[in-house]
């Protein structure tokens, strides 16, 4: 549970995680060799706030091919360009290309912002490679696609709470928790309240004296 990078929202932690129900990926491809995997399982989990989850297994995006296999079309993107990778990825698919173009630009996209973008230092400190702009684009995701691993992935999804692939989610305010009591001291008393004033009553306000208009100081009559 801890790998996962999963957390409730009111604990703050997954120990209060239980089991709540499978739930199964139709169809999974592996873009390297072409391997599909059908209905493959997944664990779903529920928080004591009711929200559920589920616990992916490393390799496994959020999309319907392995998260290695995607690094590796990327590497094709950057290196070979969007005509040469939908060519490789025929190879995976039986009657064409498994993935459109469209898509291809999309995770060409998501690579740069988000795996040698925002995660790369975190990556770079974990795999001991090049800081980013010293080489270029496709080799770095080549030399990281050596040393990628499943506990690479799991690491980096419990440090950082999502996929490498995903979104980078800015993290919520967990609920102020209420102080503990003390043995033996009571809480502070609230303050009295102020006395109030009484009046008879029909004296809801004081009543003002009508006074005569305040004469002209040149003595002079209107004019």
């Amino acid at each position: 549970m801890e790998e996962s990078g999963l957390a409730c929202d009111r604990c703050g932690s997954g120990r209060c995680a239980r089991p709540h129900a499978w739930r199964h990926r139709k169809k999974v491809t592996d873009l390297s060799d072409g391997a599909v995997f059908e209905h493959l399982p997944i664990r779903r989990i529920i928080f004591c706030t009711g929200r559920t989850a589920s616990l992916v297994p490393a390799e496994l995006w959020r999309g319907r091919f392995t998260l290695p296999s995607v690094l590796e079309t990327g590497v094709h993107l950057l290196r070979d360009g969007l005509p040469a990778a939908y060519d490789w990825t025929w190879d995976a698919g039986v009657d064409g290309s498994p993935v459109s173009r469209r898509t291809l630009r999309r995770w060409h996209d998501w690579i740069l912002r988000r795996v040698l973008g925002s995660a790369w230092a975190w990556l770079a400190g974990e795999t001991d490679l090049t800081a980013a702009g010293a080489t270029p684009a496709a080799a770095r995701l080549e030399a990281l696609l050596a040393k990628l691993t499943s506990l690479l992935l799991l690491a980096f999804r419990a440090a950082c709470g999502r996929a490498l692939l995903d979104k980078a989610i800015a993290g919520r305010a967990l609920p102020r928790q209420r102080a503990r009591p003390i043995p033996g001291r009571h809480p502070p008393a609230p303050p009295p309240d102020p006395p109030r004033t009484i009046r008879p009553r029909g004296a809801w306000c004081s009543r003002r004296s009508r006074r005569s208009p305040p004469e002209d100081p040149e003595g002079g009559p209107d004019p």
